[in-house]
């Protein structure tokens, strides 16, 4: 058969079957309950079914059966009847997903994991990025690349959907624009299958452009974007690796910028509420009402001239698109800087509300995320160190390449390990001893994972890997307990330096108690210029029995308070400093000891440290300390740890 007609064949065996089939799927939706009802996020005012994608799918896959099992089997593409099955599968797999969204509105995490249960049959199906980028890359990268271009499109196309023609309208544009790429690289029947598609689309917007009588729904959307990143998979481009990525990445390009908005939009937000400790964060992956089409609405468009805009974008793209196929690398890459500066342009019009929202952000100050990048790095740090440890190992006991496998063996299955104990949670700078001891013992129970995994997955031999693992575990440890442990070490040793040098005229102070006000006077006391006199802490006392003999902040714990006496004549104590508000009984008691010893001073250390009397008025105050350098804020309750 003529290949124009096999085209022809096929668009109109598609097109057909959606103005077939859309009509009896609606008058199915009431008894699916797939009824969109109007609410404060639609457009629409009367309730209008939403299971338009089931007509779609159906109206391809009778196309794409005549393309597989009739004339058109045997034309050249990377899509022949093997791939044709794993498409189909999962399809329809992707169906049942978005008719159980469409039906039961399922969490969107749940939504997400079964795209990616999607994408991973897809990958395994041989859909991957080294056709498209004709790379050989390692297969994590290639799995993450894969599992990530299948989701970003199904969730393009699903987000983009919320006005009459929008994702049909742009899903027909975006295949034509590849399909007309694929017949200029000699690909007939990968662009048949889009050609299914094409019809599928053009069919249903007969009853979806304004004013829609059926929407798409999820089960729609998502099948339009799975099949377009499906084939672009398989298109074997011609051109360098920056345009083989771009290329079908500008074939998309106004449902993905909606989808990259969406998700910058949203996180901005959530900074903007965890900022303000709303009570209600907003969700990154919550709905909302500030899409490419909601903006064009606001503006006083109708629905139709704002699908019409949209198609506009997306034909010029796709031309740009097709254009750098057909030019050379430095002429493509010319028209990609142009590209990129009508992109600037489009986002400083369009992206107000997400530039807004980030401004919001900065001018909130990025405070509370001094733990999360104390976490990042934590992290980061571990995992050099297991890929470092694990690079060594290779070269010096094991007498083999290190592979793609063994790295993540040796490397994420501890890291793995670690983050369950929730070791990134922890403050090491305020660790004690035992927490050390602990930490150790995980990563050694996460390498004894690593060991049974190599001992499973490599023929490497056993006392090699016996060996590796007590080097591989040492050198780890070096680098995630040592660094750690260096913390308290470089903590107490400048607490011992600043103690141990004084002179016979330093006043010898005692702090009371051991709580968080303690750390926050025992952190001042190291700035000099805020010293009203030279003082040396020989200690603290506390009432907790359990923290005698341990040391907070550098400094040891001395006794409890009926020690106090004891410890007072024993160090020749001449200050008593509160950092807690203890019971009046208890003040009293302390402020008597001023009568049997006239020279000891009695203090009181409140953010403001003043001196006491013994009916416990004050009476004069020191330099105060300002609350803005106490850092009052960023000492979490939780995450305190008194050291040992």
């Amino acid at each position: 058969m003529n290949l124009v007609i096999e085209y022809i064949a096929v668009f109109a065996i598609s097109l057909a079957a959606a103005w077939i089939l859309v009509p009896w799927v609606k008058k199915l939706a009431p008894v699916l309950k797939m009824v969109d009802e109007p609410d404060e996020r639609r457009i629409h005012k009367t309730p209008i079914p939403r299971c338009g994608g089931i007509a779609v799918f159906l109206a391809t896959h009778l196309a794409l059966l005549f393309v597989f099992l009739g004339p058109g089997q045997t034309l050249d593409g990377k899509i022949q009847m093997k791939e044709y099955l794993f498409i189909f599968i999962g399809s329809l797999s992707l169906l049942f997903i978005g008719i159980f969204d469409d039906r039961f509105d399922m969490k969107a995490w749940f939504k997400l994991f079964g795209q990616l249960g999607v994408a991973l049959l897809m990958f395994f199906g041989g859909f991957t990025f080294n056709t498209i980028l004709n790379l050989h890359l390692p297969w994590i990268i290639d799995l993450g690349a894969t599992l990530f271009w299948f989701a970003l499109l199904m969730n393009a196309f699903n987000l983009i959907d919320g006005m009459d023609g929008a994702c049909a309208g742009l899903g027909l544009i975006a295949s034509a624009g590849l399909v007309g790429m694929l017949i200029s690289l000699n690909q007939p029947s990968d662009a048949l299958v889009l050609m299914a598609l094409i019809g599928a689309c053009l069919g249903f917007l007969k009853y979806n452009f304004n004013p829609a009588s059926i929407f798409l729904g999820d089960c729609g959307s998502m099948f339009i974007g799975f099949m377009f990143a499906a084939v672009s998979l398989k298109a074997n481009i011609k051109q360098t690796t920056m345009v083989a990525l771009l290329v079908p990445l500008l074939a998309v390009g106004v449902p993905v910028f909606d989808v990259i908005m969406a998700v910058w939009r949203r996180l901005a937000r959530k900074m903007v509420s965890v900022l303000q400790k709303e009570g209600r964060a907003a969700k990154v992956f919550g709905p909302d009402l500030d899409h490419i089409h909601h903006k064009l609405l606001r503006s006083g468009m109708t629905q139709r001239k704002a699908a019409v805009a949209l198609y506009s974008a997306a034909i010029f793209v796709c031309l740009v698109a097709l254009g750098a196929t057909a030019m050379t690398s430095n002429r493509a890459a010319l028209l990609m800087i142009g590209m990129i500066v009508v992109l600037h342009v489009v986002v400083r019009q369009v992206a107000q509300i997400e530039l807004w929202t980030t401004t919001q952000v900065v001018l909130h100050g990025v405070r509370r995320p001094k733990n999360l990048v104390g976490m990042v790095v934590a992290i980061g740090w571990d995992l050099v160190c297991l890929s470092a440890a694990t690079l060594l190992v290779f070269k010096l006991i094991i007498p083999l390449p290190v592979s793609d496998i063994h790295l993540a063996v040796c490397a994420v299955i501890p890291f793995c390990t670690l983050y369950f104990y929730n070791v990134y949670k922890t403050v090491w700078t305020r660790s004690r001893a035992s927490q050390l001891i602990v930490l150790g013992l995980q990563l050694l129970t996460g390498e004894a994972f690593a060991y049974i995994a190599l001992l499973w997955l490599s023929e490497i031999p056993n006392p090699d890997l016996v060996k590796a693992f007590v080097v591989h575990t040492a050198l780890a440890g070096l680098g995630i307990v040592g660094i750690r442990g260096s913390f308290r070490v470089a903590r107490d040793l400048s607490a011992w330096l600043k103690s141990s040098v004084s002179s016979d005229k330093d006043t010898k102070t005692l702090i009371l108690g051991a709580g968080e006000n303690a750390i926050i006077y025992l952190r001042q006391s190291s700035f000099e210029d805020q010293q009203k006199a030279p003082r040396k802490v020989i200690g603290l006392i506390d009432d907790n029995p359990s923290l005698y003999h341990k040391a907070v902040y550098g400094y040891p714990v001395l006794g409890t308070f009926d020690e106090l006496e004891k410890v007072i004549d024993e160090y020749k104590i001449n200050e008593l400093i509160f950092t807690h508000h203890y019971s009046d009984q208890l003040r009293a008691g302390i402020l008597a000891l001023k009568k049997t010893r006239p020279g000891l001073l009695i203090r009181d250390f409140i953010f403001v440290l003043r001196d006491l009397e013994i009916d416990g008025s004050s009476k004069g105050t020191v330099k105060p300390y300002s609350v803005t350098d106490l850092e009052t804020r960023i000492l979490e309750p939780e995450a305190f740890n008194v050291g040992s």
